[in-house]
């Protein structure tokens, strides 16, 4: 008899203790991944920064592929995402000094910084076409630009890192567009036909997505405009 209520006490305690352990097994209990403060931070529904494929303010109503000046800029986030990145330096790498003295054959920088296209306005018949100082043959505007903010291949809006603090991550290119994309190429009769084309690169920049900031920096493609070169069509003889 007393063996048959030890068993029975047994069961029940068991019975009474499965709550419990279903308890301590429920996946809602497990304690969640601690984060830095920057990237546990909690963002606005209404903030542009949420919102990929809009326009920030520095795009100008989305005239603009790229920002090389924006107000908005979240320089307290990178850097954090900087600081808890141990893989940073290896993905990092910049070339700061560029101009045309070591990225144009046969022009420096102080001749490339003094063209003058102020003469002429894209229309083969005027007399800015045919007369005008040094520059190319198609009139461009070059910087060597570290962009803060551009759309990547996928247009998408993401940050770009650059900071300017010490050790310096920047990011640095050459970026040319056309002035008059589509007009005839300068100094050229108009027989030949010619064209004005806006050419891109694919760079890929270190980002950072302010609104996922737990992918901290990651490598995205953006294009760019590179060049802006004369076509001359083909021409049936």
């Amino acid at each position: 008899m007393k063996i048959v209520l030890i068993c029975l006490a047994s069961v029940l305690m068991g019975v009474l203790a499965e709550p419990e352990a279903e308890a301590a097994f429920d996946p809602t209990n497990y304690p969640k991944t601690s984060y830095p403060a920057a990237y546990s931070q909690n963002y606005k529904a209404g903030n542009d920064y949420c919102h990929p494929r809009k326009a920030p303010t520095c795009s100008k109503n989305g005239t603009l592929t790229f920002c090389v000046k924006d107000p908005e800029y979240p320089e307290k986030e990178v850097k954090y995402a900087i600081d808890y990145d141990p893989l940073v330096l290896k993905k990092y790498a910049d070339v700061a000094d560029q101009s045309a003295d070591n990225l144009v054959d046969g022009l420096t920088s102080l001749s490339e910084k003094h063209f003058d296209y102020s003469e002429y306005h894209g229309k083969t018949f005027e007399k800015g076409n045919w007369v005008g100082g040094e520059g190319y043959i198609c009139p461009s505007d070059v910087v060597y630009a570290r962009p803060l903010r551009a759309v990547n291949v996928d247009g998408e809006w993401r940050v770009i890192v650059q900071d300017i603090a010490w050790p310096g991550y920047t990011q640095t290119h050459r970026i040319e567009k056309c002035l008059f994309p589509g007009a005839a190429c300068r100094t050229l009769a108009p027989c030949f036909g010619s064209k004005c084309l806006q050419k891109y690169v694919y760079q890929r920049m270190l980002s950072f997505d302010p609104c996922d900031p737990q992918k901290g920096i990651f490598i995205d493609i953006y294009k760019l405009p590179s060049a802006c070169s004369c076509h001359i069509p083909q021409h049936d003889l």
